[in-house]
């Protein structure tokens, strides 16, 4: 269960979990940030989470509690554009699958949004980049 203290970290591993294991994509390259080593180490596919931002709000009606806006960018990485396509359909299809598992860990309301393209040479090999905006609403009383 995701709770207010830890609101990032517990939206982040929900979601790490939720498509490593509870529900899982095609690939184990999963990570919270891109670099070289990573790239060199591991390789394509990778999927990149984002920390997520968090921004709270105390609201009143028939109590008091907290609604926090949570906001996380997915980058899809691959070799090909047509794979980078793929695996991106595939991670939105298994959030949207998760719904109810991630909104009983607290991360209610799910909403994805916008989407950017890139692709550059790395080496002999162009690199292709799909990015999507994930957000949440949790609901503390």
């Amino acid at each position: 269960m995701t709770s207010k203290n830890t609101l990032t970290t517990d939206s982040w591993d929900a979601i790490y979990t939720y498509l490593q294991t509870t529900n899982p994509i095609s690939t184990n390259n999963i990570f919270s940030s891109l670099n070289s080593k990573l790239v060199t180490e591991v390789g394509y596919p990778i999927v990149i989470i984002s920390p997520p931002m968090a921004g709270f709000q105390k609201l009143s009606a028939n109590g008091i509690y907290t609604e926090s806006e949570i906001n996380i960018m997915v980058e899809v990485y691959h070799k090909s554009a047509a794979a980078v396509k793929v695996l991106k359909n595939e991670v939105i299809a298994k959030l949207l699958a998760g719904r109810k598992v991630l909104s009983g860990s607290g991360l209610k309301r799910m909403n994805m949004s916008g989407g950017n393209y890139d692709a550059w040479e790395e080496g002999k090999k162009k690199i292709h980049r799909l990015s999507f905006d994930l957000s949440f609403t949790y609901i503390e009383d």
